[in-house]
């Protein structure tokens, strides 16, 4: 069958698909320098990047988001590309010197473990290594996509272990008040929650600080692609967290729900998957706030 269809304005080419940027890519020549530091980062940074997945997939841990990161980063990138293409490829050879230097530096820090450090590093490499084969212009470009990604890597130790007991204390209020607007009668001592037939044990990775991360970066992407005047920006900033205490007593005052209608086993259950739910809950609910603060794309 022929590729070509008639019209009454006359033949009507068939769809193709245009692979020009591709090309583009390939045949820039910043493509092969890219690969090679592309290449030489992920080798450098082996000994972090191998820890994220447990990192990631860890249900007490911190960074549940993370796995959804790069690929946020790598859409922002994509909706920005009409404009990057534009931009001229200059790479800046003499970048190579600092680039070098912070691997060199990196294997005194790799054999400490510093991982907080080694996750600044990385993020600093990237840059450079954009710098290096793309010029400066392309390095200013995608700072904020790269800076993104530090909210997926162990760098917040410093601030969880100063904000947990805090956050700890103010979701176990939360979840009480719940659970009393609800009819149930709870008792509260410190960071456990009574309730008849099941007792709720605000435990440190129940806090409430991993919504607080993961708010973050949900925001910071709907900062970086809604494009949103400057109040409204930072209305999605003030709003982390309330709505992280929020969420999070909720999701505690459903699991203690939970626990006292259907038993001891369904409220572990409950507790077990709650916190990828709450994600999600989290996700659209600022998704929609963006929408309602003016993102129209």
């Amino acid at each position: 069958m022929s590729g070509i269809a008639k019209g009454a304005a006359g033949p009507i080419p068939a769809p193709r698909r245009d692979y020009a940027h591709v090309r583009a890519i390939v045949t820039s020549p910043a493509f092969l320098p890219g690969i090679a530091i592309a290449g030489g980062i992920l080798a450098a940074f082996w000994d972090l990047l191998r820890t994220l997945p447990e990192l990631y997939l860890d249900n007490d841990g911190y960074y549940s988001h993370g796995f959804f990161l790069p690929l946020t980063a790598i859409y922002v990138i994509h909706k920005n590309w009409p404009k990057l293409k534009t931009l001229p490829v200059k790479p800046a050879y003499w970048v190579l010197a600092p680039l070098l230097a912070t691997f060199l530096l990196l294997r005194v820090v790799t054999i400490t473990e510093m991982f907080a450090f080694m996750s600044i590093m990385l993020a600093a490499s990237m840059l450079l290594g954009v710098w290096f084969v793309a010029g400066l212009r392309w390095m200013k470009a995608v700072t904020l996509p790269i800076l993104y990604l530090l909210l997926g890597l162990p760098i917040w130790s410093m601030a969880i272990n100063t904000y947990t007991n805090p956050l700890q204390l103010l979701s176990t209020k939360a979840a009480y008040t719940l659970l009393e607007l609800t009819g149930f009668r709870p008792y509260r001592d410190g960071t456990t929650i009574r309730l008849n037939h099941f007792n709720l044990d605000v435990g440190i990775p129940c806090s409430g600080l991993k919504l607080v991360v993961a708010l973050t970066a949900f925001t910071a992407f709907f900062m970086m692609i809604a494009r949103l005047r400057a109040w409204a920006n930072v209305l999605l900033a003030a709003l982390i967290l309330p709505m992280a205490l929020l969420f999070n007593g909720l999701r505690i005052a459903a699991i203690g729900m939970v626990g006292e209608i259907w038993g001891e086993a369904a409220g572990r259950q409950f507790h077990d998957y709650s916190g990828y739910l709450m994600l999600i809950v989290c996700f659209f609910t600022f998704f929609k706030l963006a929408r309602w603060l003016g993102w129209k794309d």
